[in-house]
């Protein structure tokens, strides 16, 4: 067959029921076909009389970096060659309840990897639940399945990073993997305040055009304007996918284009929002490729004398009456003239467990370093922020935090992120390296610092292994460059996805 159209599975399945037959439906990734595949197949065509197989699109698979290795296309020419399955489709959803809903097969089938196993995606109680609505059946195979992932990862180091295989091929993964999940469920109910900067991130579209003939300049065509909140809304955002109690607090200006934006992030999130009614809020505006989504160039609108006294007087009231109601205070300063030393003491004084990260950026390079805040329960800055903060671009990183940064601040936690190189950790004196988790689907980079911040923050209040903080931190950073700035959120889904093919 040459289309692989839901629609036209749906009206060949219409027209084999009338004839009184049994329809069967597998649905799945089938990144690589292997012997398990056949056996399950055989295995399925012994209990209907047409074989129905769908599978994921590219961008709903969730199985790694650089997954999946073939696209849905040669996935189902491959599957319509195989002489047990009769007809193939490729579903454009997350899940198999689109092809459960069209096809109405009598017979769902899955393999028994899936039977009593904890759905950590809730896919596949989605998709038992769209079997019943038709009067399917759900039925697990007997036959010994192999993992294609498993198969890929030891098979093809391009596409599971060499480094990170390698790292991991020395860890109990069985171990790491039920520990990650304990520790995200340890976090779920923690109650979480983040404050700082509230920052609007502004994205134009843009096509190149010729170089003007006279200059020697980039000439490029509106095409469109899409605004989204980032700062503190953002990295709040992303951590209300594994916390149920994330507060924000923090301050904007007059700006009216944001008012219901603003408004819909209150109703989602509980937020302390003060205003600065004559002036306006940090506005990030950047021009992006429209064919790959990247920069091109940014203008910042921002005032350096941002906060009012009047405001932080107020701030300071609101903290020093409210922090005790948290067990975690995440403070993130883009050093865009919202957080005083008034309101880091307050921090320090009152809170449970005090999380930092300061940010260098083009506006603040160089005048807004780590070393401003002396003392704190866990930092999180990038290299180059550690580097700037000790005015070191020579030692190695280890060096420069036992030797420079603990002694400029006391704290016992510090995490690292060095971008493609992974994570460099300590942790009440100890050591570790942990490698990234590779993305080739790079779309851009802003944020993903923020989110390994959040989420890591919450796991070191609770002392989770230093191994399972770093991973889990990696996979969430590595899942946010694959989003256009703060376009949307990480996926819990697409997480616990990732988390399990990669210690699989």
């Amino acid at each position: 067959m040459q289309t692989y159209n839901l629609e036209i599975l749906s009206n060949m399945s219409k027209k084999i029921k009338s004839d009184g037959k049994k329809i069967g439906l597998c649905h799945g990734v089938f990144d690589v076909i292997h012997a398990g595949h056949i056996s399950h197949f055989e295995e399925v065509k012994k209990n209907c009389d047409f074989l129905f197989v769908t599978v994921t699109e590219d961008k709903f698979v969730n199985k790694g970096p650089n997954r999946p290795v073939n696209s849905h296309y040669f996935r189902a020419k491959v599957l319509e060659s195989l002489k047990h399955v009769d007809y193939v489709g490729i579903n454009y959803t997350s899940d198999a309840v689109k092809s459960i809903e069209t096809i109405k097969p009598d017979f769902y089938f899955k393999g028994n990897d899936y039977e009593g196993k904890k759905d950590l995606t809730l896919r596949l109680q989605k998709e038992a639940l769209a079997v019943k609505k038709i009067g399917g059946k759900l039925i697990f195979t007997e036959s010994p399945l192999k993992s294609s992932t498993e198969i890929i990862n030891k098979s093809f180091s391009y596409i599971f990073d060499s480094k990170l295989q390698k790292f991991l091929s020395t860890k109990n993964k069985e171990s790491l993997l039920n520990d990650s999940i304990k520790s995200l469920e340890k976090i779920k109910n923690q109650k979480v305040l983040i404050i700082g900067d509230a920052i609007i991130d502004q994205y134009d579209t843009v096509r190149g055009l010729n170089k003007p003939p006279k200059e020697n300049i980039l000439a490029t065509r509106y095409i469109k304007s899409d605004t989204f909140l980032g700062g503190v809304f953002a990295a709040a955002t992303n951590l209300s996918q594994f916390n149920n109690n994330v507060e924000v607090c923090t301050v904007i200006g007059a700006d009216a284009d944001i008012k219901k934006k603003i408004s819909n992030f209150s109703k989602k999130i509980k937020s302390k929002i003060f205003v600065e009614k004559s002036k306006v809020t940090v506005r990030k505006r950047r021009l992006v490729g429209e064919s790959d989504g990247r920069k091109i160039s940014e203008i910042y609108y921002m005032d350096d004398n941002f906060l009012s006294n009047s405001n932080s007087k107020k701030i300071n009231q609101y903290l020093n009456k409210n922090l005790k109601f948290y067990d975690v205070v995440i403070l993130i300063d883009y050093g865009h003239g919202f957080i005083n030393q008034d309101i880091y003491k307050t921090l320090l004084k009152k809170s449970k467990f005090l999380a930092i990260n300061c940010q260098s950026n083009s506006a603040n390079l160089g005048f807004n370093l780590i070393t401003k805040y002396k003392k704190s329960n866990y930092i999180c800055i990038d290299e180059p922020e550690l580097r700037l903060a000790t005015s070191n671009n020579q030692d190695e990183i280890e060096k420069i935090v036992k030797d420079q940064l603990n002694h400029k601040i006391i704290n016992k936690n510090v995490t690292i992120t060095r971008g493609r190189n992974g994570c460099f950790s300590y942790k009440n004196s100890k050591v570790l390296n942990v490698q990234v988790v590779i993305s080739e689907k790079v779309i851009n980079t802003i944020g993903d610092g923020d989110v390994f911040l959040v989420i890591t923050s919450l796991l070191y209040s609770i002392k989770t292994d230093q191994l399972v903080a770093s991973l889990i931190g990696n996979i969430a950073g590595a899942l946010k460059v694959d989003i256009l700035g703060h376009s949307k959120s990480i996926s819990q889904s697409n997480f616990y996805a990732v988390l399990k093919h990669i210690l699989k």
